[in-house]
């Protein structure tokens, strides 16, 4: 997902960044074991918007180049899609095993 860019093809910095996305575009180490973690966590409790995240991800990287605030809303929207279902499922875990302690 890092490619080689020259500096003559990437626009001046969006006036902010998406989480875990560098001012060039690419991931940075932490957004890259996020949405590893994240990612994983999803798959197993909502695969569909894994194929979301990962689309929303993949064209922010074409559009990158010449809209910056457009692709950092489509990564922050990819984030959304991983995020909110890994934190269901982290609940979900944790109340299935809360049960089976009780028990």
């Amino acid at each position: 997902m890092t490619e080689a860019v020259s500096t003559a093809s990437v626009p001046a910095p969006a006036s902010g960044t998406a989480f875990g996305i560098g001012a060039d575009g690419t991931y940075t180490r932490s957004g890259q074991a996020a949405a590893f973690v994240l990612g994983v966590l999803t798959m197993f409790a909502f695969l569909p918007l894994l194929v979301v995240a990962a689309m929303l991800y993949t064209r922010s990287e074409t559009v990158f180049a010449h809209d910056p605030a457009r692709a950092r809303r489509l990564v922050n929207w990819s984030w959304v899609a991983i995020g909110v279902p890994s934190a269901i499922a982290l609940v979900v875990l944790a109340v299935v095993g809360l049960g089976a302690l009780l028990k």
